[in-house]
């Protein structure tokens, strides 16, 4: 791949501004009461700077998308580069993973919300079943890291998709208002810790602490 030049490293620069100042926005100010305008002006660009990147409703679904992933992918690429130690157990690895993006979905409703209404409304931008897929495999190659199985083995992967299916439907329970956030977190907890004994080291404790 041949670098960047330097016109395609500034709009490359001025685009993730964009983004950036736009999800600043969007979560403190909400989707409706932002205008392309008022991102433009907050990222220092023109207007056909911001269109660039779509309209304000792809820009939205653009940003939500990039931080979930980002919280949840960053997190799960953090701890494959770390080596599976006695103090940590798997379950309560996992549980690392998905914490501090349902935290943020419990604090921000009302622009989770505004994340599904437009997926509803607009089905084909739903196009994160590859990242889905990329930590699924990432949630599996950790629970075989702990096992000593083989890489790929079915059972990890579906025990890790089992865990991502519940990690979203709480996600979408959160943001329409069904159960607490409390019983979300805990519901998840106990399905990580149930989905995971399978593959704890021998004499580990499989329970996820508060």
């Amino acid at each position: 791949m041949k670098p960047l030049g330097t016109r395609q490293q500034g709009g490359a620069q001025r685009q993730a501004k964009v983004r950036f100042v736009a999800g600043e926005l969007f979560r403190t100010r909400g989707f409706e009461a932002t205008s392309v305008r008022d991102i433009a002006a907050a990222a220092g660009v023109s207007v056909g700077t911001v269109a660039l990147a779509g309209d304000k409703a792809t820009l939205f679904l653009d940003v939500m998308e990039e931080n979930a992933f980002a919280l949840v992918g960053g997190a799960l690429e953090r701890l494959s580069g770390e080596p599976v130690g006695p103090s940590l157990t798997l379950a309560a690895e996992i549980w690392g993973v998905f914490e501090p993006s349902l935290t943020r979905i419990a604090g921000n409703p009302d622009l989770t919300r505004a994340l599904i209404a437009y997926l509803r409304a607009d089905g084909a931008h739903a196009t994160s079943a590859g990242q889905i897929d990329v930590i699924c495999a990432g949630l599996a190659a950790r629970c075989v890291q702990h096992s000593g199985g083989e890489p790929g083995a079915p059972e990890a992967l579906l025990a890790a998709s089992a865990i991502y299916a519940v990690f979203f439907s709480a996600t979408f329970a959160l943001a329409v208002g069904v159960g607490s956030a409390a019983g979300m977190t805990q519901g998840l907890r106990d399905l990580i810790t149930a989905q995971t004994r399978p593959f704890e080291r021998p004499g580990t404790s499989t329970v996820v602490s508060s």
